[in-house]
């Protein structure tokens, strides 16, 4: 069974990430599957905006252990910044925990929905491990910049309704109703008409992605100095496991 499903709703596409087995964390299913998907809707003339959502309680969580571990690693900017590259408004709907690589996908979103009981995580220091993919711009200009550098520097799991408390700039809601609040903003998005919602996504998706360059040029070097590190790979050994990275 696919990992990714996709259903149209009206003038709406609702993208799920169902990786029941692999906890949604960033396999080479999804990393083919989710921007795949996203090209397809996109394609698909009644389609005016996309719902991404995920797994009850996983949103998305970072690479699994066995590609932390491995020696020849795949190219995962297509999942990581998969919704500026879509042609089409995306809508996150960040209903469960969503860590590490997980969290920079979600919040590349035009529009991320979070819970207030689901966990969100930079963990990437946890591991001796720095970000990449523009994570270390996206957290700050997504959450505000005190509170993402925090979260980048203390590598601990914040509560959807504690990131609200601290005024981060993005819509937390009670955990049942993230669906539907996503749902909501998506057909409010897609009244508008296609063609001036692809427009005004080019002009999004180019400021953000060229921010995301530049943050990879100042990023890339550093990750793999941490990715080379005896360090990294002892904690990836020790340490390695959802539940507890959720527990944090």
């Amino acid at each position: 069974m696919s990992p990714v499903t996709v259903e149209v709703d009206e003038r709406v596409a609702i993208v799920t990430m169902a990786d029941t087995d692999g906890g949604n964390a960033i396999s080479p299913a999804l990393i083919e599957q989710v921007p795949a998907a996203l090209a397809s809707v996109a394609a698909d003339p009644r389609v005016h905006v996309v719902l991404a959502a995920g797994l009850p309680n996983v949103f998305a969580t970072g690479a699994s252990r066995e590609y932390l571990l491995t020696e020849e690693r795949a190219d995962v900017e297509p999942f990581v910044r998969a919704f500026p590259h879509c042609p089409l408004p995306v809508v996150a709907a960040m209903q469960g925990h969503a860590i590490g690589g997980g969290l920079s996908h979600g919040l590349y979103a035009d529009v991320p929905v979070l819970s207030e009981r689901s966990v969100y995580a930079a963990n990437f220091l946890n591991y001796a491990l720095v970000p990449e993919y523009g994570t270390t711009w996206l957290l700050p200009s997504r959450l505000g910049h005190t509170l993402g550098a925090e979260m980048l520097l203390t590598a601990r799991g914040y509560r959807g309704a504690e990131l609200r408390a601290r005024s981060a700039p993005v819509r937390v809601v009670p955990h049942d109703e993230v669906f539907g609040s996503s749902l909501e903003i998506a057909r409010d998005i897609a009244r508008a008409p296609r063609h001036a919602l692809r427009l005004l996504k080019e002009q999004l998706a180019a400021q953000a992605l060229a921010a995301g360059d530049a943050a990879i040029e100042v990023e890339v070097g550093r990750h793999e100095q941490a990715w080379r590190s005896e360090e990294f790979r002892r904690l990836v050994e020790q340490r390695y496991g959802r539940a507890e990275e959720i527990a944090r």
